[in-house]
């Protein structure tokens, strides 16, 4: 072994171990090659050994490990060494692990957190309160309550497409009102205006034009309730009113509600509150996590049709008439429509397949029978029981059987049905208040069933109310929301309200005015027909 040279360090990889041997071949010649090795005190060699004292390793830059014991202390410090080195790598990297884990960990909790507080806040600016069924905006309330306070601000108007849950939105803004001022709040039909309110008070009406659907004879009851209204406000002072309507209706008769003006010459509709822009115009990325949190994240069963169900089906369906906020509801509540709705992306047909479906189930049959009284009678009060309809139609449910169906040990028909909510608002005894539908959606919906089903049968034993506003003759063009009816129906309507004595209250519905033709025509076609038959026998 011969060449002796201190230096810092060894060559650490093979390619600067290998150049090393290289610039030292003219001093290790023979059967020497370049080696380098720590002494006992840690210093490093670069020297010239004999290639047979050096072990083949694969694992090392060269062939650098001595297999005889020449000078043995050296050869143990270099084992020394290369143990100490390896362990303080390995620690080394064991410790960066250590630090790159626990900062990815962080990073990660930290962006989580994030996340979950960006999503709180953003549920927290869709979802203000959750009126039984109903989805309010918190944007909307904080809008409606800052437009309600102004100064010489007494009525606004709260508009929004079916389905926009207007009258939802309506009542958290009365109900955050009456908590900020504590004033009294109160909510009635534009048909069931009271003649006297006390100070301090915000009423909410609703209703406007029709309960389930245009009502085409209600001008002149909306311009009756937009006096009575005028004259609340011109007699009473602290008085503020919420107007909620449909936004075909406020853009079709807006014009006879600005005609009724207050002592400041301002109308009642005067300030406006807008519910369409932004809640299922466009993607709405607010509601499409809704849609995920209460339809399809619930559901854990793998082979669900749930899984099919795409918010853009909901967006872009046949039921676009219909505001996203009610489809996902009506779609949360009645998860097993889901099938149905696939096959035409329609929530009306589907609410019609689910209806026809309960109509076949024996074991609801009570159920069915009170949905179908509930219909036809438009609501049902508690001592008011109809048992003459019901002997009539063949159903065989009573009173008792309501009060029953509807306890905390079956809650079926709560499913469908509920209090009035401006009986809860004035908290009505149970066994005095009405009962209602838990939106006008589900009424038209199982209305649409019935009629398809037998319309002479809804046409002889349902309200009025609902006949003229769901039903249109069949040569006029319907909407989403209305049947049309044959000569035949349209001629037993008409003889319907000349039974209930309504013919000039409806004079000019398209119902009664081609009903009264058709019973005409039909009465002069017999005329000419008995003319006929007179002269021939003659």
């Amino acid at each position: 072994m011969t060449y002796n040279e201190n230096l810092d360090v060894c060559p650490i990889t093979k390619e600067t171990w290998e150049k090393r041997a290289e610039e030292k071949s003219v001093d290790c010649g023979g059967q020497s090659v370049y080696h380098c090795l720590a002494d006992n005190e840690g210093r490093k060699w670069e020297r010239c050994v004999e290639k047979s004292l050096i072990k083949e390793d694969p694992d090392c830059f060269g062939n650098n490990s001595l297999h005889n014991q020449i000078g043995l202390s050296n050869n143990k410090a270099n084992d020394i060494d290369l143990v100490t080195i390896i362990g303080v790598v390995i620690g080394l990297v064991i410790f960066a692990a250590a630090i790159l884990t626990f900062g990815f960990l962080y990073m990660r909790r930290k962006r989580m957190n994030s996340e979950t507080k960006d999503e709180h806040e953003e549920s927290e600016m869709l979802l203000f309160d959750r009126m039984s069924d109903e989805i309010v905006i918190k944007q909307n309330v904080d809008n409606g309550i800052a437009l309600l306070s102004k100064d010489g601000v007494r009525s606004i108007v709260v508009v929004g497409k079916f389905g926009n849950f207007v009258s939802g939105t309506s009542r958290v803004i009365i109900k955050k009102f009456q908590e900020m001022r504590k004033w009294n709040c109160l909510e009635c039909r534009y048909t069931d205006i009271p003649n006297y309110i006390e100070e301090n008070t915000v009423l909410y009406v609703y209703g406007w034009f029709g309960l389930w659907n245009d009502d085409l004879c209600s001008r002149n009851k909306s311009k009756t309730a937009c006096k009575s209204l005028i004259r609340l406000l011109n007699e009473t002072n602290n008085v503020k009113l919420i107007l909620g309507m449909r936004s075909d209706f406020f853009k079709k008769y807006h014009q006879d509600l600005d005609e009724e003006v207050d002592e400041q010459n301002m109308s009642l509709v005067h300030y406006e509150l807008y519910l369409d822009s932004g809640a299922d115009i466009g993607k709405n990325h607010e509601f499409l996590r809704y849609f995920n949190d209460l339809i399809k994240k619930p559901c854990k069963k793998s082979d669900c049709a749930c899984k099919n169900l795409k918010y853009e089906m909901l967006r872009k369906g046949k039921d676009r008439v219909v505001g996203m906020p009610l489809k996902i509801s009506v779609i949360e509540k009645y998860h097993s429509l889901i099938p149905n709705y696939l096959q035409d992306c329609d929530i009306l047909k589907a609410m019609i397949d689910h209806f026809t479906a309960l109509e076949k189930d024996e074991k609801r049959r009570q159920l069915y029978e009170w949905i179908v009284y509930i219909c036809l009678k438009g609501k049902f009060t508690p001592g008011s029981f109809d048992t003459n309809l019901v002997e009539k139609i063949g159903i065989v449910i009573d009173e008792l059987s309501f009060k029953l169906y509807s306890n905390d040990n079956n809650f079926e028909l709560c499913e469908y049905i509920r209090m009035r909510n401006s009986d809860k608002q004035k908290n009505v005894q149970p066994e005095n208040a009405q009962y209602v539908f838990w939106h006008p959606f589900i009424y038209i919906c199982v209305f649409h069933f019935l009629f398809l089903k037998n319309p002479e049968f809804v046409i002889e034993y349902c309200n009025v109310d609902a006949i003229l506003q769901l039903v249109r003759p069949e040569r006029f063009k319907t909407s989403y929301f209305e049947v049309a009816a044959d000569n035949r129906c349209v001629a037993l309507i008409s003889e319907k309200i000349r039974q209930l004595g309504k013919e000039e209250e409806y004079a000019h519905h398209p119902l009664v005015m081609i009903g009264s033709a058709i019973v005409q025509a039909e009465a002069l076609g017999l005329g000419i027909r008995m003319l006929f038959k007179y002269m021939t026998e003659t």
